[in-house]
């Protein structure tokens, strides 16, 4: 038998964080869809919110909340779709926000560039306090991670740790915690420690920010974060040493901030057969979950987290000794570091492995995997990647939904996909909730485009959609497909009330920016 956590909040057919709640499981209990009517599902209603959404609509009874990448925080209702109030912060460029919290009829919500983070009253969207800064600006901090909660705590991670943004290095890593009730600073900690960021190395090293939230043992008051890529990303001649918190799970009290324990994925220590230091920015993120198994000692509760080299470990959630571990990407030449030159074809890419959010239920873990190949280059400068076309034909890679047993690991089942997902899973009722992209070019010949310092697309011959994809959780049978238009968030959809809501939106696809939800229900009695 598996138990679901307890969120700190009583959610039932609400959804009122990002992942649904502390637990991270993305799996709500509501039993108006399932496998036996997923199909009948039709759309609704659509909102524009006018930038794109990489993040998990909020449901809070009749009225919906999100925010998209301008940092708007739009209210609206649920079986209409209108708009019923906006909250603009006026940020000076948009950055991906993962998203915004409910409780207690406030949402909190991160301002990216600007920094810090507001408290705003659900039911007309007035600022009821806003925090300082929460680093300094001016260089590559932005605020994007999604605030966490616990009693009176506010809990976040610091941006932008692999980017250099105003002429700055990458961010060093820092975790607040803020007084929910007034916005003020309770602590700070680095989760850069060690040699390789002080003294002359200071001003060119950065990264392992918890920039995508961790799950939360309620009981405890632990939180359990994800923490990135060291940076800079593919030239590791400047950071000798473990790189100390990067690439790591850590568990942190969030009374007092001290860090607990730290388990290593792609970095120094690791059980994982990987090649250190890493130059490939694989980092540890897209959340973790918190799950309590029923194992041969008892009730256990263990910590699952992930990274972009397809690594999912389970972990001892008192210790962060690891308790299994499985790699679900293709993994090719990883042992090749960048080049000056280039290392040729690398298998998976900095977007790839499992770069979003996962799901659980009683039985599996579900992840979504993107599978893409790149060229590292490890100068000029700090390096670059760029797409390995030679080894995909269809310029993008591909993927696959796949569901791994809670307590050993081992693959259940997987249903591979013909383009990347990009979409994190949601699970309800006997249904996995995801999905890919479509197609960013013939592949007959073979596809090429212009594209960024990360490899992602600047434009593509044709205009990329998305595919919204519905698994039965026992076998990984597809039992419904719907196109909604652009690709979708790589946040994944929401559920509650009646209403399946997806958002479109996702960096990765710059020839379709989206920046709308789609709303899908059952057909009336």
């Amino acid at each position: 038998m598996i138990t679901l956590a307890c969120s700190a909040i009583v959610v039932g057919q609400n959804w009122t964080m990002v992942n649904y709640d502390n637990s991270m499981s993305r799996n709500s209990p509501q039993t108006e869809i399932g496998k036996n009517n997923v199909d009948q599902l039709a759309v609704k209603w659509i909102l524009n919110t006018g930038a794109a959404i990489e993040n998990s609509p909020l449901i809070i009874g009749k009225t919906g909340y999100v925010q998209n990448n301008k940092y708007q925080v739009i209210a609206f209702n649920i079986d209409t779709g209108l708009n019923e109030w906006k909250y603009d912060p006026n940020v000076t460029f948009p950055s991906p926000s993962h998203g915004i919290t409910y409780d207690k009829g406030v949402i909190y919500a991160p301002t990216g560039p600007n920094g810090t983070v507001v408290a705003l009253d659900a039911d007309n969207g007035k600022k009821i306090w806003e925090s300082s800064a929460l680093l300094p600006l001016g260089g590559s901090f932005v605020l994007t991670s999604p605030p966490l909660l616990w009693k009176n705590y506010l809990i976040l991670g610091a941006s932008f740790g692999d980017v250099v943004l105003q002429g700055a290095p990458a961010t060093k890593g820092k975790v607040t915690a803020l007084d929910k009730r007034t916005g003020e600073i309770v602590w700070q900690i680095n989760t850069t420690v060690g040699n390789w960021v002080e003294g002359k190395n200071a001003s060119t090293n950065g990264g392992a920010t918890a920039w995508s939230g961790g799950s939360i043992d309620n009981d405890k008051g632990i939180v359990y974060l994800p923490c990135g890529n060291p940076a800079p990303d593919f030239n590791a001649s400047s950071r000798p040493g473990e790189n100390l918190y990067s690439n790591n799970v850590i568990a942190v009290n969030i009374s007092t901030g001290k860090v607990l324990w730290a388990t290593p994925f792609v970095a120094e220590n690791t059980v994982l057969n990987a090649t250190i230091p890493d130059t490939h920015d694989w980092d540890t993120c897209w959340g973790t979950n918190l799950v309590t198994i029923n194992s041969s000692k008892g009730l256990e509760k263990i910590i699952i987290g992930h990274n972009k080299r397809g690594d999912v470990m389970a972990m001892n959630s008192a210790t962060g000794k690891p308790i299994w571990w499985e790699n679900v990407a293709y993994l090719y030449r990883t042992n090749v570091p960048a080049m000056p030159n280039g290392s040729g074809a690398v298998w998976p890419s900095p977007s790839g492995g499992v770069h979003s959010y996962s799901a659980f239920d009683e039985n599996n873990v579900y992840v979504a995997v993107t599978n893409q190949g790149m060229n590292y280059f490890s100068e000029p400068g700090e390096g670059h990647v760029e797409p390995a076309f030679e080894s995909m034909k269809n310029g993008i890679g591909n993927g696959s939904i796949t569901a791994l047993d809670l307590k050993t690991g081992k693959v259940k089942w997987e249903h591979k996909t013909d383009f990347p997902t990009w979409v994190s899973p949601l699970v309800t009722n006997g249904v996995v909730f995801s999905g890919t992209i479509t197609a960013v070019g013939n592949n007959e010949t073979g596809v090429t485009y212009p594209y960024g310092d990360y490899g992602g697309p600047s434009e593509t011959p044709l205009i990329t959609s998305g595919i919204l994809r519905a698994y039965d959780t026992e076998n990984g049978k597809e039992l419904w497909e719907f196109n909604v238009g652009a690709p979708i968030s790589i946040g994944g959809p929401s559920i509650g009330n009646g209403m399946l809501l997806v958002p479109t939106g996702n960096n990765m696809e710059a020839s379709n920016p989206g920046g709308y939800i789609v709303a899908f229900g059952l057909p009336k009695e």
